[in-house]
């Protein structure tokens, strides 16, 4: 009981770094993302449709996690330890990721089979059952099921192989040079931005992967809980942020992002011009 005692307690320290760091810039990041894609017309015939739904699962968890962390500080036990937060970030987030590549794969690799694809009430639907199928894993979290950890870990390594195979498969395709066998400014650019993508996404649910691995398989050391288990959980937790980042990075919607913080500087430049 003792050794459960000081296990809960570690989680207060390990968890920290999430909370701190992760909502207070995932959240304005996710808001502007949330609020450019909601007033652009045309949304729901697009693949953005993914990437509004996963800026409110990022939302979603930013606010979670707080809060159960919050309620952790209070009543500090195994059960209040298992926060729903994390269904959201290694469920939802994958299974959207996934669906993103797909459709990137389709829209590169068979462009024809992608304008059938078009209705909106197909990635309506999809969207719909990743939601079913996070609340699912949420529920499995928090009910503090033996197996938990499994499942999720089959779908975050099955998540991060279909998207791996999409995007190399996309990647080799925009790799083909023209007549002039030059590539095409917008292919290298395209290029560039599905393999940081890539990378990305390995970086991000890679680590959950390999701390659950080293917790079961490895020492006494990361069992149960390890300053790994604070680095891994961080890393992963990052993504929220990292996400909407990547977003307005490649529409260039930063600036935007700067006015809505800094009204007073974009105030003095006016005046200054």
């Amino acid at each position: 009981m003792e050794n459960n005692t000081v296990d809960v307690q570690s989680l207060v320290w390990y968890y920290l770094p999430t909370v701190a760091v992760v909502p207070p810039l995932a959240v304005p990041a996710n808001a502007l993302v949330i609020y450019l894609l909601l007033g652009k017309p045309g949304i729901c015939s697009t693949s953005e449709i993914f990437t509004l739904n996963l800026a409110l699962f990022d939302m979603m968890f930013c606010i979670t996690v707080l809060v159960e962390y919050i309620y952790f500080l209070w009543n500090p036990t195994m059960n209040t330890g298992s926060f729903v937060a994390w269904g959201v970030n290694q469920g939802g987030g994958p299974l959207l990721l996934c669906l993103m590549a797909l459709d990137s794969y389709v829209g590169v690799c068979h462009p024809l089979l992608f304008l059938r694809l078009k209705d909106p009430s197909l990635r309506l639907s999809l969207c719909l059952v990743v939601y079913v199928l996070t609340a699912a894993i949420c529920g499995l979290i928090k009910f503090y099921l033996p197996n938990k950890w499994n499942v999720i870990l089959v779908l975050i390594s099955t998540s991060i192989l279909i998207i791996s195979t999409c995007n190399i498969l996309i990647l080799k395709s925009l790799r083909k040079s023209g007549p002039n066998k030059k590539l095409h400014p917008a292919k290298k650019r395209a290029f560039k931005l599905v393999l940081s993508s890539f990378v990305l996404v390995n970086v991000h649910y890679l680590s959950p992967i390999s701390e659950y691995l080293l917790r079961e398989f490895g020492s006494t050391f990361f069992s149960p809980f390890s300053p790994f288990t604070c680095a891994a959980y961080t890393v992963l937790s990052m993504s929220s942020f990292v996400q909407p980042m990547s977003y307005l990075m490649r529409t260039k919607q930063l600036p935007k992002m700067r006015c809505h913080c800094c009204p007073a500087a974009e105030t003095k430049t006016v005046e200054a011009v």
